[in-house]
């Protein structure tokens, strides 16, 4: 147990199902190594070259990045961005 006052999410999936908005579709992820803005600019920068993505958020505390893209993302792409950033998606 991770001891958070809030539910716990060590357990869960490390992907979320995507959500579709009017936005686009949004799906978080689960990235490990990362912990600086630097680690959240590269993780960013990989992510937002993939064809589709609109939008990157990466909260570096907690490992989650939110993306919001015109259709649902192949995790293997998000997978590659991501390790060529340097870190690793939690699967």
């Amino acid at each position: 147990m991770c001891g958070s006052d809030t539910a716990c999410t060590c357990a869960s999936s490390p992907t979320t199902e995507p959500a579709t908005s009017p936005d686009g579709t949004r799906t978080v992820y689960q990235i490990a190594g990362m912990t600086c803005g630097g680690c959240a600019g590269r993780v960013s920068r990989q992510l937002t070259d993939l064809p589709g993505v609109r939008d990157v958020s990466v909260d570096v505390a907690s490992g989650a990045v939110t993306v919001t893209s015109t259709e649902r993302l192949d995790d293997d792409s998000v997978a590659a961005a991501v390790t060529a950033a340097g870190y690793q998606l939690v699967r």
